[in-house]
């Protein structure tokens, strides 16, 4: 009588012996796995939105092109949206001013149901 008792020979008997506990443990950890694959990138994406949402925090002051005070306005306060382009140079411009820490430009983007 040979000695087959290996590690492989017992995973396989295993296998054959209890196949609907092999079957459920199987489909266990795919929904385990399938489960936190989404939620960690999920929750990732989301503390990284909150880091930057933080960062622009503290702003004192907004420039706008003329002209634009009332729909920027009306932006700030009702939530309406508004769409207004700047020449990028100007962002250089208002970083040197004097008294003025960090100049960041923002975009925002409009949805279709947005108007």
């Amino acid at each position: 009588m040979s000695n087959n008792l290996g590690l492989f020979y017992l995973s396989r008997q295993n296998l054959r012996r209890k196949l609907f506990r092999s079957l459920v443990t199987i489909a266990a950890v795919a929904i385990v796995a399938a489960t936190l694959f989404p939620a960690t990138i999920l929750g990732e994406g989301v503390s990284k939105s909150l880091s930057q949402g933080a960062a622009r925090l503290g702003a004192d002051m907004m420039v706008a092109p003329p002209g634009y005070t009332n729909k920027l306005s009306a932006t700030l306060i009702k939530g309406e949206p508004s769409s207004f382009k700047m020449d990028g140079a100007l962002l250089t411009q208002i970083s040197q001013v004097q008294g003025v820490k960090r100049a960041s430009p923002q975009l925002y983007f409009a949805t279709l149901q947005s108007g």
